[in-house]
């Protein structure tokens, strides 16, 4: 028995006065008791304790003596005893219940298969034939011989268009990494992203939808998603496009002559003139 109930509001009622030592001490016992489904002798509930020191010896010895009754050497608790009981009386139900289900699933699916095969026998008429028949007869070979053979009908059935089975959303792959042409794609859908920072979203896409449940965590279509991921990614804050040149606000300077600058120049260190004038 790997699991019982706790309550709380009973345990401190009736334990909240012990130590801390003496609380490790309950409840390494009570959990012992539970998993190996049988009561301790002293000797055996130090041993499942693993009390050494003299403190952790006395803290066993202690709530031994006051949550657990001696019984033929060994140390009980009714209320263990009860939840044992229940677990395994609840057990023994479910495995019944289990038993006459899987019993009903297979006569009714044996039922089904008999029915079956009695409505597809088909049963012949060994009536002698009289005279009145005989019309009746000749028309039916006319039906019969106007009627298609299986082999024409076999024909005709492989024209017909084969209907595509209905295909089945499927959850991303444990081991998935982002594809290569995805990554092409998605650089040159949203060119602003820098491809370390395309690559980070591969990485968040995974992780959001492996860690995903329910029906929505399931997709026919995971390039789709990864497009509609894409087209609303958000650019990193630290992540900034570089910014378009702007054009100078000065537009109707005239253009700037060289020659005539350097002749001024000239002019200027001629005359000794240090500061020019243009």
């Amino acid at each position: 028995m790997h699991y019982f109930k706790r309550n709380i509001g009973d345990y401190h009622k009736k334990a909240g006065r012990l130590s801390m030592l003496e609380h490790g001490a309950y409840t390494l016992l009570m959990d012992a008791c539970y998993d190996r489904e049988r009561f301790p002798t002293e000797s055996e509930a130090l041993d499942w304790c693993w009390a050494r020191s003299d403190e952790e010896v006395a803290a066993v010895k202690f709530v031994l003596s006051k949550f657990f009754d001696l019984v033929d050497g060994r140390y009980m608790q009714q209320r263990i005893a009860d939840e044992i009981a229940g677990y395994h009386d609840k057990s023994q139900k479910n495995k019944q219940i289990a038993i006459e289900r899987e019993a009903n699933r297979k006569a009714k699916r044996e039922r089904v298969e008999h029915e079956a095969c009695t409505d597809g026998h088909l049963t012949t008429n060994q009536e002698p034939l009289t005279n009145n028949q005989e019309p009746e007869e000749q028309d039916q070979e006319h039906v019969a011989a106007d009627a298609p053979t299986a082999a024409q009908a076999q024909a005709e059935n492989a024209g017909e268009p084969v209907q595509p089975k209905a295909q089945r959303a499927k959850r991303l792959p444990a081991d998935w990494t982002l594809p290569a042409e995805w990554l092409t794609w998605a650089l040159a859908d949203r060119p602003e992203f820098p491809e370390a920072a395309m690559v980070r979203e591969g990485e968040k896409f995974a992780d959001h939808w492996h860690a995903a449940s329910g029906k929505n965590a399931a997709k026919l279509d995971w390039l789709a998603t990864w497009r509609n991921w894409v087209r609303n990614a958000r650019l990193p804050q630290n992540v900034r496009a570089f910014p378009q040149p702007q054009q100078s606000r000065f537009t109707n300077l005239p253009p700037v002559n060289a020659e005539e600058i350097r002749a001024r120049t000239a002019e200027n260190e001629r005359l000794g003139v240090r500061r020019a004038n243009f």
